[in-house]
């Protein structure tokens, strides 16, 4: 019975964190993303003679929830939604200059914005295309080593 109930208490929190954010920990450094959205608007009925244009954007925070300093930390996503096909796009932070830093407790919003060329493509196809992306962030260790890790994938929550 108490081997039940541990194990419905452990599928309950794996559930619970697959919600509510992502998270990447990796020796004394552990990185949460909460996606504040990937999205966009447009500009106008999408029709199949007329150039449909959508102002695309993503954003996140990013905090350190271990103990140790995650050093020049950078943001990507990948995601079709581009006039080029899969591109990786880096985001920005928001509050801070370049290279990020982040301490225990610490966070940061990072952003990106695109413009995408929809011509042709239904709104709901956009909406449901730009869902589909990965977060994934780097960092420099306290050994000066790079660290990569993927923190959230689009569409499989």
């Amino acid at each position: 019975m108490k081997l039940k109930l541990g194990l419905a208490l452990l599928l309950i929190s794996v559930l619970v964190l697959g919600i509510v954010g992502c998270s990447s920990k990796m020796s004394s450094v552990n990185l949460v993303a909460t996606m504040h959205g990937c999205g966009g608007s447009g500009d106008g009925p999408v029709d199949s003679d007329a150039t449909q244009h959508f102002d695309l954007g993503c954003e996140t925070n990013i905090c350190n929830q271990g103990n140790g300093t995650a050093n020049d930390v950078r943001v990507f996503v990948d995601t079709s939604v581009t006039n080029e096909g899969l591109q990786t796009l880096e985001l920005e932070p928001r509050q801070n200059q370049k290279p990020v830093i982040l301490k225990k407790g610490e966070c940061e919003t990072f952003a990106v914005n695109w413009g995408y060329d929809c011509t042709g493509i239904s709104h709901d196809e956009v909406y449901q295309s730009v869902n589909q992306y990965v977060l994934h962030v780097t960092w420099i260790d306290k050994n000066g080593k790079q660290v990569a890790k993927v923190l959230c994938e689009g569409g499989s929550n």
